[in-house]
């Protein structure tokens, strides 16, 4: 039997769906990180409404399911990064809005139509994140208050090096900073070898993008942001031909 093509990704258990891959590859997940629950959510409900901001910002899934097991009420509008982080909302009828570019810059343009001097936003996310919205709020003296919703701790797989490098293995998808790091540090022995340079890496977002180039990774750019599902069905657009990798 033929063994197929595969890529390889890194998330986190707690993320990861078995899903159906691309035309012509499958999907191996091998986490490098790992979601931890931190945060009493009764704790969480009572910081945030003292708060009362007019705006919830949310960047990920696993925040929206923290946010909303939390109970958390309010006469605010909620900004998600993406629409898969909208949908639990969206579900509940609650207020929701998704950019056009979804990711942290989309966010920033949503944010900067709503007055400085009346809006409260609360930026509820993972306590690893990028500082590119808090760089905005600030500089531009927006009230605004940090909530960690759930930390993230790294990982380090003893078989991800040699998935990686397995003959099948067409490349692999990265989809935060701290995963990129990650994978930069256990595949050094390996980074300077024609087999390592001839695989793809995908980098999903720029700031996962720009850590992997800091660290000599080279990614290839995709034009889906936040979406796992559709990152892999673009990926297969681009690289599957009659079943076959290209």
């Amino acid at each position: 039997m033929e063994i197929k093509s595969f890529l390889v990704t890194t998330r986190p258990a707690e993320k990861y769906r078995t899903i159906a891959g691309g035309k012509c590859f499958d999907v191996r997940n091998i986490p490098l990180t790992r979601i931890v629950y931190n945060q009493d959510p009764v704790n969480l409900k009572i910081k945030i409404e003292a708060y009362e901001p007019s705006l919830v910002i949310v960047t990920s899934s696993i925040g929206a399911n923290v946010f909303l097991g939390a109970g958390i009420v309010g006469d605010f509008t909620i900004i998600c990064i993406g629409r898969k982080t909208a949908e639990p909302f969206s579900a509940l009828k609650r207020k929701v809005l998704v950019p056009g570019e979804e990711n942290s810059t989309g966010i920033v343009d949503l944010v900067s139509h709503y007055p400085r001097d009346r809006t409260r936003i609360a930026l509820c996310r993972s306590k690893k994140h990028s500082s590119e919205l808090d760089e905005f709020l600030s500089s531009n003296g927006y009230n605004y208050r940090c909530f960690d919703l759930y930390d993230i701790e790294e990982l380090r797989s003893s078989t991800l090096v040699s998935d990686f490098m397995n003959e099948n293995c067409r490349g692999i998808i990265l989809t935060s900073s701290m995963e990129a790091g990650v994978f930069a540090s256990i595949a050094r022995d390996v980074a300077d070898t024609s087999a390592f340079r001839n695989r793809k890496i995908f980098c999903i977002g720029r700031p996962t993008m720009e850590t992997a180039a800091s660290l000599g990774l080279h990614c290839e750019p995709l034009n889906t942001e936040s979406d796992f599902d559709a990152i892999v069905k673009e990926i297969s657009k681009i690289h599957c031909n009659s079943g076959e990798w290209i």
